[in-house]
């Protein structure tokens, strides 16, 4: 009785917690996600730029020696920028790099 209570609960935890992929289909973004970008996650980007920027000048010496000068801009100024300025409003997906990708 035990076990077949273990096995139908943790069918029903794997069921209710599994989620549906929806590859490929584009979603517009709602006016409280357009609200939420342009109040707070724009400036939020202005000051990671602007942060980016310091860390990288200052990381400089470190970073020429080894060759990854490039890395670190695209990471600590390209990325940031990117988000800030050629992202979509109202679109808050942070897996992407809107500078490099198409």
């Amino acid at each position: 009785m035990k076990k077949t209570f273990a096995a139908v609960s943790f069918a029903l935890v794997f069921l209710l917690t599994s989620t549906v992929s929806h590859a490929g289909e584009k979603r517009e973004p709602t006016g409280s996600a357009m609200f939420l970008d342009i109040v707070f996650t724009r400036p939020l980007g202005l000051v990671a730029i602007a942060l980016g920027t310091a860390v990288f000048v200052v990381g400089l010496p470190f970073t020429i020696p080894t060759g990854s000068v490039g890395d670190a801009a695209d990471k600590l100024i390209a990325d940031p920028l990117g988000y800030t300025f050629k992202r979509p409003v109202g679109e808050l997906d942070t897996g992407r790099t809107y500078l490099r990708d198409p």
